[in-house]
């Protein structure tokens, strides 16, 4: 029940980040779209050098932050970086953590907000969506938070100017898909269905 949830609320959160358009003769089952875009979006550790563009940066924050929050307290920040000074000192600490992607997107939660995470992972599940939809690649990457609060990633921490009652919960890598990865299982008896 809690899945089946958590899937309308991210559907909803899709919806009002995408703008209204006029109806076309041939219409657009956008039940079928949605589907398609959760079940064909797969974590992506290999980009192109494409950079991806302003506009299409605009248009996933847009979607980003019209996901739903608790009372609306919308507890997050959003960092986009693509200066790749940045990026490569993230890398000289651990070259793994954001792969080649030309941008990361960090999303810090609200620290004395108990429900800023969850809030974080909704607006943090619209970027991948609207990213798929958009054909652009996308892996969350928690390990990121282990390089930005250790010693070394100081100076990166402070190049993100978050508010002191903010961290970093997770990063997003971003880019042009150079690889398009295989599905892997999901544990469907995890899902109970109460009558």
């Amino acid at each position: 029940m809690k899945k089946i949830v958590l899937l309308v609320v991210v559907l909803v959160g899709l919806a009002a980040c995408c703008p209204q358009q006029e109806n076309t003769p041939a219409e657009v089952n956008k039940q079928e779209v949605v589907i398609e875009n959760i079940m064909s979006r797969r974590s992506v550790r290999d980009y192109t050098d494409q950079q991806v563009t302003k506009a299409e940066l605009q248009t996933l924050m847009e979607c980003a932050i019209n996901a739903p929050s608790a009372v609306n307290r919308q507890p997050w920040q959003v960092r986009v970086v693509q200066n790749q000074d940045v990026l490569n000192k993230i890398r000289a600490v651990n070259e793994r953590t954001i792969y080649n992607a030309p941008t990361v997107i960090f999303i810090a939660h609200e620290k004395e907000n108990r429900w800023s995470a969850f809030d974080c992972g909704l607006l943090t599940e619209n970027i991948l969506l609207a990213a798929e939809s958009m054909d652009l690649g996308t892996c969350v990457v928690g390990s990121v938070t282990s390089v930005l609060y250790a010693s070394e990633g100081k100076e990166i921490l402070e190049a993100l100017n978050l508010p002191e009652d903010y961290e970093v919960i997770v990063g997003i890598c971003l880019g042009h898909k150079n690889q398009y990865p295989e599905a892997k299982p999901r544990d469907a008896a995890k899902v109970t269905y109460i009558d």
